[in-house]
């Protein structure tokens, strides 16, 4: 069953949330990491590589219900 995640990437400054079904944390951020990389048309290796855990720039968390 796959779980509604949210995510918040800085992108160099700019704040994009980004929401994503996925079956684990790690999948959710693959996923909003290749739409971030879409929506600023660079190769996804990109995105991934400065959203790699190194800095504080990025949280994924379980989306809760209302």
């Amino acid at each position: 069953m796959k779980i509604l995640f949210e995510g918040t990437f800085n992108w160099y400054g700019e704040t994009n949330i980004i929401y994503a079904y996925a079956k684990n944390k790690r999948q959710a951020w693959l996923v909003m990491c290749r739409r971030l990389a879409k929506k600023h048309g660079v190769l996804p290796s990109v995105t991934t590589g400065y959203f790699d855990g190194n800095h504080d720039n990025f949280k994924v968390e379980r989306e809760m219900k209302k």
